[in-house]
């Protein structure tokens, strides 16, 4: 179990609030979830993440953090290490080239079966394959997204149709390596962005959606409805995502 956040806003649009003052922060549901933390933001086009291994809630530098993440697309993570040692490299959002990813779950099997462990890298590009340095099934999932959808696509440009099929094949995939003979489903809300697109999809976890198409539009996605803001949930198997930030695509991710 985790907790994870994404905003596509208008620069003005302050990430600070959500992160950490407002009822039901992400910083407040760090005390159920305190094995570490991630911002990340954009810089001249490039992802920059600050990462910290304490709970968020007793970590000024997660506040700071939070101050400082000035983009249009901004993605939090807090951590509930169900796989993996609480290490900088098992946190997230784990992040290549343009991208970040960020995600709330745990793969079936992923923990106790090898065989699963094998077969789910087997799955990733050789080449993305080389660089997995943690131990979460969380950042074989992103190299699983990375290969499928640079598949489809150059992963500078990629559109959002192509980002959500690419989750959808990432997803199908992992269920049907995981999932067979488990006793209970994986469960993969996954959140990704190359600071252009920003998109997820839900399965097993509860997942929040909030959309403000006005002057100062904000897309934000949460596990837990944050503030006191209109939110609405997004169904079990369902996918949002948007481009620009007003324009936003929902429905199944599948089909």
């Amino acid at each position: 179990m985790c907790r994870l956040f994404g905003q596509h806003a208008h620069p003005g649009f302050d990430p600070c609030e959500p992160l950490c003052t407002a009822e039901r922060s992400l910083r407040f549901q760090s005390h159920a979830h305190p094995h570490g933390w991630g911002i990340g933001w954009w810089r001249d086009g490039a992802p920059h993440v600050e990462k910290g291994l304490l709970p968020a809630h007793s970590d000024d530098g997660f506040v700071a953090a939070a101050r400082g993440a000035r983009s249009t697309v901004v993605i939090a993570h807090v951590r509930d290490a169900s796989i993996g040692p609480i290490a900088p490299e098992n946190t997230h959002p784990f992040a290549h080239g343009r991208w970040l990813f960020a995600h709330n779950g745990t793969i079936s099997r992923f923990k106790r079966s090898g065989r699963v462990r094998a077969a789910i890298l087997a799955e990733v590009d050789p080449d993305l394959r080389l660089l997995v340095r943690g131990e979460t099934d969380s950042e074989r999932c992103f190299y699983l997204f990375l290969s499928r959808l640079r598949a489809r696509s150059p992963l500078d440009g990629a559109s959002l149709a192509q980002v959500r099929r690419a989750l959808a094949e990432t997803s199908a995939a992992v269920a049907a390596l995981a999932d067979g003979g488990a006793a209970k489903p994986s469960s993969m809300n996954f959140l990704v962005s190359d600071g252009r697109v920003l998109a997820c999809c839900r399965r097993g976890r509860s997942l929040h959606l909030s959309a403000d198409a006005g002057p100062r539009h904000a897309f934000v996605v949460a596990s837990e409805a944050i503030g006191r803001g209109a939110w609405e949930e997004v169904p079990e198997g369902g996918f949002a995502g948007t481009e620009d930030g007003v324009r936003v695509a929902r429905g199944p991710l599948l089909g």
